[in-house]
């Protein structure tokens, strides 16, 4: 839906460690007992927390997804976020400065 549409301005870009926002294993031991394999949309545990998290923290402090920003894409290693400005991934950057890894310029 995001990507269809030119909602973002090109260069607003953070990635994001999640590591540093979450301990939660990538797998549920639990979950995986009861039910077999399973996974948020197949991605591991860690990356959905630490995108719940994210999405909270900016929430907090105004920025609204869909519209400030969205989950460009993640892994164990980084999960990468797009916002529709500057201004809104400077915001981010400043509430996010202990787990920024990178970010588009």
């Amino acid at each position: 839906m995001y990507e269809i549409r030119p909602w973002k301005k090109p260069g607003c870009e953070l990635t994001i460690y999640p590591g540093s926002l979450t301990s939660r294993e990538t797998f549920s031991r639990e979950i995986n007992q009861a039910h077999g394999e399973g996974g948020g949309l197949n991605a591991n545990y860690r990356t959905v927390e630490a995108l719940a998290i994210v999405a909270n923290r900016l929430g907090q402090h105004g920025l609204v997804y869909g519209t400030d920003f969205v989950f460009k894409t993640g892994d164990i290693d980084g999960m990468s976020f797009d916002f529709c400005d500057e201004a809104s991934r400077d915001r981010a950057r400043g509430i996010l400065a202990d787990t920024v890894l990178s970010e588009a310029a």
